[in-house]
């Protein structure tokens, strides 16, 4: 694993090391299986165990890791867990995806356009840790344009429960220009504020996963 740049005191340092690591998770520098030990994160980051310690638990109890006998794990997720949580998105994505194209406002819109041209370039450049962040961003964005708190909550936490098999699919490069035709597709639906044409693209998405991944379980 790279060594990760030594953290700076500005906020708490919990903070900042939480916020190290869910980067790591959204860029897949943290791969299914990998363990993440106090003591090593702590020497990685040059801090001491404390902040770690409770950054850990934190990502624990945000579902994104779990308690292992070492320590903590990046958990592989059963052929079973992948089909559940697509399911969920089959359910919640497409409705979200109607309530950001009827409540996006101008400065939404140019921002997601910007996300997208940044996920268009790694895609390009054929580079995997900045396409993952950047197509993270691009969904973290179009969600948040939904007005529905609870509604934008559950699709949130869909997205952070799903970040390690979604990194998996990411590696290949078929996979990462499927997603970017998706993307495309949102964002004209989204920038022309047609409802049923982001939430259609968006079923129709959700739809092809669950074919991909059923093929491969």
């Amino acid at each position: 694993m790279a060594r990760a740049s030594l953290i700076v005191q500005s906020a708490p340092l919990r903070e900042q090391v939480y916020d190290a690591l869910r980067l790591e998770l959204r860029n897949g520098t943290i791969t299914p299986g990998s363990r993440l030990l106090e003591v090593e994160v702590a020497a990685r980051f040059g801090v001491s165990r404390t902040p770690v310690r409770e950054a850990l638990f934190q990502l624990a109890r945000d579902g994104l890791i779990v308690t292992s006998e070492r320590g903590f794990m990046l958990p592989a997720d059963t052929p079973r867990d992948i089909a559940d949580r697509l399911e969920a998105h089959l359910l919640i994505d497409p409705r979200v995806a109607r309530h950001a194209a009827t409540n996006a406002t101008a400065e939404d819109i140019k921002l997601l356009g910007k996300a997208l041209e940044k996920e268009q370039q790694a895609q390009q450049a054929n580079r995997f840790a900045a396409f993952a962040e950047s197509s993270y961003q691009f969904r973290l964005t179009w969600r948040k344009m939904c007005r529905n708190v609870p509604l934008l909550r559950c699709a949130l936490m869909l997205e952070d429960q799903f970040l390690a098999v979604r990194n998996e699919f990411y590696r290949d490069p078929s996979n990462r220009a499927l997603a970017v035709f998706h993307d495309e597709r949102v964002f004209a639906a989204i920038e022309r504020c047609d409802g049923d044409g982001a939430e259609e693209c968006t079923r129709v998405y959700m739809q092809e996963l669950i074919e991909k991944f059923t093929v491969v379980s």
